[in-house]
C-alpha cells in the first residue's frame, strides 16, 4: 500500500529531526534549570502560553485548510493560487493581531505575570515578535510536507536548531542574561528560520495568485479549526494560570518542566508522524478497504506511543535528578501522569479523520468545549488542595473525556474496527510493567543497573508489540542501502513473510 510506505518513509525522516531536537532539548535542560530559577521557568512557560494562544487565533485551521484544498485540484496554477492565498491571509493577520499586542504589552504583562517581574513588557516584545515570525514559517513548513521534501525540511529544522542551541548558550551562559537572553535568542533563530523558508516558497511557487473566493472557502474550512485549536490550547496549558494563581510561579516552573520533558516525548513521535499522516490520510481514503487501514494505523500509532510512555516514565526515575538540581526534583513523580495524559490526548487525531475526510471540522467543536470544561473544573478543584499533581491528573480526565468523546461523535460518520478490547490488554501489561519496575525493582539498584532494566523492559514490549511493522521499516532501508546489503535485507524480509506468525 503506497499510502502506509510513504508514512512509514516520510514518518522516518522528519523523525530524525525531531529526534535530534528533543534530545537537544533534553541535553539543555542542564543548562537551563542552572541558569533559570524555578521562577524564571514559569515565567517562560506562561509568556509560551499565552504566545501559543495568539498564534491560534492568528494561523490555526489555514494550515489544515490550504492542503485540504491542494488535494482539490492539484494543477499547477490551483496550487499557486492555494498556498499564495494562504501565506498572505497569516502575514496580514498576523500583522494585525501581533500589532496591538506589542503595544499594550505592559498590560499583558501584569495581567498574566507576577510583579515582581519587572521586564515583563520587553519580554512580551521579544515573545510576540517570534511568535509573528514562527507563524509564517509554520505555513511554509506544511508545504514542505505536502511536497514531500523532507529532506529539506530536516535541514532547515536542524539548522535552526544548531543556530538557537548557539545563540542561548551564549545569551545565558556567556552573558548571563537569564529570561532575556533566552528570549532574544529564540527571536534572532526564528527570523532566520523564517527568512530561509519565506525565500523556498517563493522561489518555488514563482508568480503570486490571490484569490478571495477561494480564501472565504479556506476560512470556512479553517475557523471550526481555529476554535477546535484554541479550546485544544487551554486543555494543555490553561492549569498554568491557575498554578501561577494559587501557588506562584515557582509551582509553575516545576510543572513545566515534567509538562516540557512529558511533551517532549510524544512529540518525539507524534510531530514526524503527523508532519505526513496530514498528507497520507487524504490518499488513503482513496484505497480499498480505507476503515480497516486506518484501524491498523490507529493500533500501531497506539503501539508507539505506550513504549515511549514507558520508557520514558523509567529512564526519567533514574536521569532526571543528574540532569536537574534539587528545586526541580519534585518533577520526577509528574512525567509519568503527564505522559498519560498525552498518550490519551493523541489519540484524537486518529478519532477525528472521519469528521476531516467528510468536511466536518465543525464537530469538533463541542468535543473541545466537553475537554476544557472537565479541564476548568477539576483544575479549580484539585490545584488549590495537591498543586502540580493535581494539574497532571487533571491533564488525564481532560484528555481522556476530550478523545473518548470524540470518538463517540466522529463515528456517527464513519466507523472503523478499532481493536479497544486487545489495545486495553496490552495497556495494562505495560501499566504493570511501569510498576513493577519503577517501584519494586529501580529504587534498589545502582545508576547503571536501574538504566539496564529500564532499557530491556522496553526492548521487551518493542519485540512484543512492534514486530509486524518492521518488514516495511526493513524494505525501506533495503532500498536505500543497495548492493548486497540490500538484497541480504529482502531475502530476511521474504522469509519472515512466509512464515505464519509474520503473516498474522
Amino acid at each position: 500500500m503506497k499510502s502506509v510506505k510513504d508514512l512509514v518513509k516520510h514518518s522516518s525522516i522528519y523523525g530524525i529531526g525531531q529526534i535530534v531536537s528533543r534530545f537537544a532539548s533534553v541535553l539543555l535542560l542542564p543548562l537551563y534549570t542552572r541558569c533559570l530559577s524555578t521562577s524564571d521557568y514559569g515565567c517562560v512557560a506562561i509568556l509560551d502560553l499565552t504566545a501559543g494562544i495568539l498564534a491560534i487565533l492568528i494561523g490555526g485551521g489555514v494550515a489544515q485548510a490550504v492542503v485540504r484544498f491542494h488535494f482539490e485540484d492539484q494543477t499547477e496554477n490551483a496550487e499557486r493560487r492555494a498556498w499564495w492565498t494562504g501565506f498572505s491571509w497569516v502575514v496580514v493577520c498576523a500583522s494585525l493581531i501581533v500589532t496591538p499586542m506589542i503595544l499594550c504589552r505592559g498590560l499583558l504583562a501584569e495581567l498574566t505575570l507576577d510583579p515582581s517581574v519587572g521586564d515583563g513588557a520587553f519580554f512580551y516584545l521579544l515573545a510576540v515578535s517570534t511568535l509573528w515570525c514562527n507563524t509564517i514559517a509554520s505555513l511554509v513548513e506544511t508545504w514542505l510536507r505536502v511536497r514531500k521534501w523532507s529532506g529539506v525540511f530536516v535541514v532547515v529544522s536542524f539548522g535552526r536548531l544548531l543556530l538557537n542551541i548557539g545563540l542561548n548558550v551564549w545569551f545565558l551562559v556567556g552573558l548571563d542574561m537569564g529570561v532575556e537572553g533566552l528570549l532574544i535568542g529564540n527571536l534572532i533563530a526564528a527570523a532566520l528560520n523564517m527568512l530561509v523558508l519565506v525565500s523556498i516558497f517563493a522561489k518555488t511557487l514563482r508568480g503570486f495568485l490571490f484569490d478571495s473566493a477561494l480564501l472565504r472557502r479556506q476560512l470556512g474550512f479553517g475557523s471550526p479549526l481555529i476554535v477546535t485549536a484554541l479550546l485544544s490550547l487551554l486543555m494543555h496549558e490553561a492549569d498554568r494560570y491557575f498554578l501561577k494563581h494559587y501557588a506562584g510561579l515557582s509551582e509553575v516552573g516545576v510543572y513545566s518542566l515534567a509538562y516540557k520533558i512529558g511533551q517532549a516525548v510524544n512529540m518525539l513521535f507524534l510531530i514526524p508522524f503527523s508532519a505526513i499522516w496530514n498528507v497520507v490520510m487524504y490518499e488513503m481514503a482513496d484505497e480499498p478497504e480505507p476503515q480497516k487501514n486506518y484501524a491498523r494505523v490507529y493500533e500501531y500509532f497506539t503501539y508507539a506511543l505506550l513504549i515511549l510512555t514507558l520508557a520514558a516514565s523509567l529512564f526519567a526515575y533514574p536521569l532526571l535528578p543528574l540532569l536537574t538540581p534539587g528545586e526541580y526534583s519534585q518533577a520526577v513523580d509528574l512525567i509519568p501522569i503527564i505522559l498519560l495524559a498525552y498518550m490519551l490526548y493523541a489519540m484524537h487525531q486518529q478519532f477525528s479523520v472521519p469528521a476531516l475526510l467528510a468536511k466536518r471540522t465543525a464537530a469538533l467543536i463541542p468535543v473541545s468545549i466537553a475537554g476544557v470544561v472537565v479541564n476548568v473544573v477539576l483544575n479549580l478543584l484539585l490545584v488549590p488542595r495537591f498543586g502540580a499533581a493535581g494539574a497532571a491528573w487533571s491533564s488525564v480526565a481532560t484528555y481522556g473525556t476530550f478523545s473518548f468523546v470524540g470518538l463517540y461523535r466522529y463515528r456517527s460518520f464513519d466507523r472503523y474496527p478499532y481493536p479497544f478490547a486487545r489495545l486495553l490488554g496490552v495497556s495494562i501489561g505495560v501499566a504493570m510493567t511501569y510498576l513493577v519496575v519503577r517501584f519494586l525493582v529501580l529504587p534498589g539498584l545502582s545508576l547503571p543497573t536501574q538504566l539496564l532494566v529500564a532499557g530491556l523492559a522496553t526492548t521487551a514490549w518493542c519485540g512484543i508489540l512492534l514486530k509486524p511493522v518492521m518488514n516495511p521499516i526493513l524494505e525501506i532501508v533495503a532500498d536505500k542501502l543497495g548492493g548486497q546489503l540490500g538484497e541480504r535485507i529482502r531475502r530476511r524480509i521474504r522469509r519472515t513473510k512466509t512464515e505464519p506468525a509474520a503473516a498474522t
